[in-house]
């Protein structure tokens, strides 16, 4: 996958879709692309959450474990972004999340999300705008 298909599958995700190409761009040049294979944990449950995952190809299950119990939550498919609260607070994964067929995925690291939005007010306020959107459907 190049730089512009990168690009094209932030520009799919609501909470990017208002940035700035070139601010767009950057984070993109800024994060990681990483492979996992069917089976394996993009991460887990209790987890230090340090970035965000943009699923670039392929699909995950997401898992809750309770007691000693794993229970199904769903699954996400490509062009998705899981694990976006990492960018904004400190707490650990709520959920584990394994990869269901082989992943391609963007991490976003919330150093690399921090620095865009300081460099660039206007992106952290569309940005803002668009997850209190999602909080209010969320409601």
């Amino acid at each position: 996958m190049t730089l512009n298909d990168e690009l094209t599958v932030l520009r799919r995700i609501p909470m990017f879709s208002a940035i700035r190409p070139e601010a767009l761009r950057l984070l993109a040049f800024t994060s990681s692309r990483m492979i996992y294979q069917s089976g394996q944990d993009l991460f887990q449950q209790g987890d230090k959450a340090s970035s965000a995952c943009i699923l670039l190809s392929g699909a995950v299950t997401i898992h809750h474990e309770v007691d000693g119990q794993r229970e199904t939550i769903g699954t996400i498919a490509a062009n998705s972004m899981i694990g976006e609260l990492a960018l904004f607070c400190d707490r650990p994964r709520q959920v584990t999340v394994t990869a269901s067929i082989t992943v391609e995925a963007l991490l976003i690291s919330k150093e690399s999300f921090q620095k865009l939005m300081s460099s660039c007010p206007n992106t952290l306020s569309n940005i803002l705008s668009e997850l209190g959107e999602q909080l209010s459907r969320a409601s």
